[in-house]
């Protein structure tokens, strides 16, 4: 995205800059990439259209941002907004990543070593409280009784998990599963404001960039909520291109949506279209909630760590009550 950006705004051609990139390609994966786009622009279609046959490596967002470049004029403009877009996703991923490295390796030594006891000790305990006429401890109990679980069925317990994710996975892909998702997943909490801001972004900045560039309001809002990717902000979309078209306020439609926009947006909004300047107010409004993301994401990052770990040292305490503690009152009654 930086490097096609780059070349546009060098007043490059779309096609030589694209196979500029193929020149450079680092990978023979993204080699692939760009040689499918400039066959298909070869063939006769626009940029979108390729982006969109693509769907599963650019993802809705980028398709619809590319889409709204062309609409307006500005691809140039819209690519680098979507290279500093990915630049920003990376960094906020690889911090992420940083964070929970620690921890997660903690856990998966955790999760081995507790594998471990419950599959070969757990169940020779039994014998051991029995021979002396014992009962073991409510932690005991439930560790014996996952070993024996996991003993007897765990191979079948296994598939049945990866069948279940197998089958999530493919749903969330489908129409129905990506609007169901597109709903739930904002009742998260926590990542379900999180993921607000971000929608509430997408949706101010494409449609800014497009107002900006002459496209109608109505066409503006429709692609914005496309550009969203997710249902819920699609149907707001359609429904503030639809008030429009009546006759109606943009910021009237969006505060009938204070749940997923909040208030400053139709506030700021109404300023615009008092103003005459809908365009850059919205395009203020998209940094401001892309400023209140990093924050957040800040945030919580600085948390995971601290919170895995506890969660980690929990499960330790239990494992050892679990095991140590009962092997000691036997010990103690001999």
């Amino acid at each position: 995205m930086r490097q096609f950006s780059t070349l546009l705004e060098s007043q490059v051609p779309l096609g030589e800059a694209l196979r500029t990139l193929y020149l450079q390609a680092a990978t023979p994966a993204i080699k692939d990439l760009v040689f499918g786009l400039v066959s298909d622009l070869d063939a006769g279609f626009p940029l979108s259209k390729a982006i969109e046959k693509r769907s599963d490596i650019f993802g809705e967002f980028y398709m619809q941002m590319i889409k709204s470049g062309e609409i307006s004029g500005r691809l140039e403009e819209v690519l680098t907004y979507l290279a500093d877009y990915a630049e920003h996703e990376y960094d906020l991923i690889n911090k992420t990543k940083s964070a929970a490295a620690y921890p997660i390796f903690l856990f998966g030594t955790f999760l081995f070593v507790s594998i471990v006891i419950t599959v070969s000790l757990a169940p020779q305990m039994i014998s051991i409280f029995e021979e002396f006429g014992t009962t073991p401890p409510i932690g005991t109990k439930i560790l014996i009784f996952i070993g024996e679980f996991f003993k007897n069925w765990g191979i079948l317990a296994a598939v049945f998990i990866l069948g279940m994710i197998w089958l999530l996975i493919n749903y969330f892909r489908s129409v129905e599963g990506r609007r169901v998702g597109g709903v739930y997943i904002l009742k998260i909490p926590i990542l379900g404001e999180i993921y607000k801001k971000i929608f509430v972004s997408r949706f101010c900045e494409t449609a800014g960039t497009l107002i900006h560039g002459g496209i109608p309001v109505v066409t503006a809002f429709q692609v914005a909520g496309d550009a969203t990717g997710n249902y819920t902000y699609q149907k707001i979309g359609y429904k503030v291109a639809d008030a429009v078209k009546e006759g109606k306020s943009i910021s009237s439609i969006l505060k009938e949506y204070y749940e997923y926009l909040p208030p400053i947006v139709s506030q700021m909004v109404a300023v615009g279209e008092g103003t005459g300047r809908l365009d850059s107010i919205l395009k203020k409004v998209a940094g401001y909630f892309q400023k209140e993301v990093d924050r957040a994401f800040s945030t919580m990052i600085d948390l995971l760590q601290p919170i895995l770990v506890v969660i980690i040292g929990i499960l330790v305490a239990f494992l050892v009550s679990a095991v140590l503690l009962p092997i000691y009152q036997l010990a103690q009654s001999v």
